[in-house]
């Protein structure tokens, strides 16, 4: 990344995304397992010009499709696996492979996108998806990045596309709105709050009272430190107590979801919007990978007509 604005992150984020829930239906992938004629539960269910789909396969396109939020279909998931096992080949006839450092980046970042480790492991236990199945997954769409940009250098998005799409996106993705950076206590209610602020107008530090009142873990493992937030995104009461404040000053207690909260203004951020300069190159990236996939589909539903497909 060129930038570290919160809003224009997000079109990174949704680029990589994208690629591994959405486009990876189509990607290539290692098919794996045994043989069907040997015995093995993972049976060959289809062939592409001589080559076994197992039902691994289907499986893992099955997975994918419930982690994306899609439909569990397995007629769908077939269709999935004979397109994959389609750019799997031709991964192989232009010598190409899965880059497993940016396999562990996109863990990294799917990761980050759903909010950390627990949260990755609640989506895929959610999903009935492996932690295997899921880092296939990504390594499929992996290879599937590699052999479009391998059948299609030639495709690319001009500066003025991406001025067109920066000017559509202008607001949602490239605006940083105005922010506050907080600490926070949080107690019960309001008798407590009290005694908070008697410490704090002792001279303790706002950090040791918040660990010694707040009654959240996470505030008070974090010494109520909170952060950088949209003040807008504080419930009504909060809100208006945090936007009364100076840089410094401290609120008095206001009630809230959850019991009664103090707040101490550490410093505030105007909104502003991202220049087209600092985002051009990515901007372009990002279009030039959606116009390659665009046409490696087109590839996939020529060569799915001029292959043997035998559905066993």
């Amino acid at each position: 990344m060129t930038f570290s604005m919160r809003r224009t992150r997000l079109l990174a984020a949704c680029v990589a995304f994208v690629a591994v829930l959405a486009a990876a239906g189509l990607a290539a992938c290692g098919g794996g397992g045994h043989d069907g004629a040997s015995g093995s539960p993972d049976a060959v269910v289809a062939r592409v010009d001589g080559r076994a789909v197992h039902q691994s396969a289907v499986d893992l396109a099955r997975a994918e499709a419930r982690f994306a939020g899609g439909a569990d279909d397995a007629g769908k998931a077939l269709d999935v696996a004979i397109d994959r096992e389609l750019v799997r080949a031709e991964a192989e006839r232009l010598g190409l492979a899965a880059d497993e450092a940016e396999v562990e980046s996109r863990v990294a970042a799917v990761g980050a996108q759903l909010g950390g480790d627990a949260a990755l492991k609640s989506a895929l236990q959610k999903a009935a998806m492996s932690a295997a199945q899921f880092r296939e997954n990504l390594r499929a769409g992996v290879l599937r990045d590699a052999v479009k940009d391998a059948r299609f250098p030639d495709v690319k998005a001009g500066p003025g596309a991406a001025r067109r799409f920066y000017e559509r996106r202008r607001v949602d993705l490239f605006t940083e709105p105005a922010a506050v950076k907080l600490a926070e206590i949080v107690v019960r209610n309001a008798g407590i709050a009290g005694n908070a602020i008697k410490r704090l107008r002792q001279g303790r530090p706002f950090e040791e009272v918040s660990r010694q009142f707040s009654t959240d873990p996470q505030i008070k493992d974090a010494g109520g430190m909170l952060g950088w937030v949209d003040p807008r995104s504080l419930p009504g009461p909060l809100g208006k107590a945090v936007a009364r404040l100076r840089v410094g000053q401290i609120s008095a207690p206001v009630a809230g979801p959850g019991g009664t909260w103090i707040f101490r203004l550490l410093a505030r951020r105007p909104g502003r919007v991202v220049p087209f300069a600092g985002v051009s190159s990515q901007i372009q990236d990002a279009l030039t990978g959606r116009q390659r996939s665009a046409a490696l589909d087109k590839w996939l539903a020529t060569a799915r007509k001029d292959a043997l497909v035998e559905r066993l």
